[in-house]
C-alpha cells in the first residue's frame, strides 16, 4: 500500500469512529456525570458541585441523583444534603435518606463489585430560563469518612411517560 492510500483510509477510520461516538450518546441526556471521592473515602466536608448548562427552557426534565458504593460502605442507608441554585440566584435545599441495601445486606444498586443506585431527585421539571444550574451533594453522615462511597453522579434526562 501507499502512502497516500494508508493516509485516507486512516481518516476513513477516523470519520467512522467519530460518527460512531457520536451516535452512541444518548440524545435525551442533558446532563450526565461523576465525580469519584478520594481514595474510596468520602470527607464530611466534600461537597460535589455539577454545574448544568441549561438552554432549552422548553423541555421537561427528571433530574437523578447517583451513588456508587462497594462491599466496604458499613452502612445500609446514606444521607444527602442536595441543593441547586438557579442562574438568578435563587436557591432549594433538600436532605434525602438514600436506602442502598435491604435489611440482610443485599445492595439495591446495579453492580457486582460496584453498585450504582440511581435516585430521582426532581421529576417533571422546566427550566424557567437558560443558564447555568449548579446542582451541590454533600453527605449527612455521622461520620468524618465513609469508606466505600466511590462516585457521585448527576443526571438529568428528558422525562419520558414511562
Amino acid at each position: 500500500m501507499t502512502s497516500k492510500s494508508l493516509s485516507i483510509r486512516n481518516i476513513v477510520l477516523l470519520l467512522l469512529l467519530i460518527s460512531f461516538a457520536v451516535s452512541c450518546t444518548n440524545q435525551d441526556e442533558l446532563f450526565y456525570q461523576f465525580k469519584s471521592t478520594e481514595s474510596s473515602n468520602w470527607n464530611k466536608d466534600k461537597l460535589f458541585d455539577f454545574a448544568v448548562e441549561v438552554s432549552d427552557t422548553s423541555g421537561i426534565y427528571d433530574v437523578f441523583v447517583e451513588i456508587r458504593n462497594t462491599d466496604q460502605y458499613k452502612f445500609r442507608n446514606l444521607w444527602l444534603f442536595v441543593s441547586n441554585k438557579t442562574p438568578e440566584g435563587n436557591s432549594k435545599k433538600d436532605t434525602i435518606n438514600c436506602e442502598l441495601a435491604d435489611m440482610y445486606g443485599k445492595w439495591y444498586g446495579k453492580g457486582s463489585n460496584h453498585y450504582t443506585l440511581v435516585l430521582p431527585l426532581d421529576q417533571n421539571i422546566r427550566f424557567r430560563i437558560p443558564g447555568t444550574y449548579i446542582y451541590s451533594v454533600r453527605q449527612g453522615m455521622r461520620e468524618e469518612n465513609l469508606k466505600g462511597i466511590t462516585d457521585v453522579g448527576l443526571r438529568i434526562a428528558k422525562h419520558t411517560n414511562n
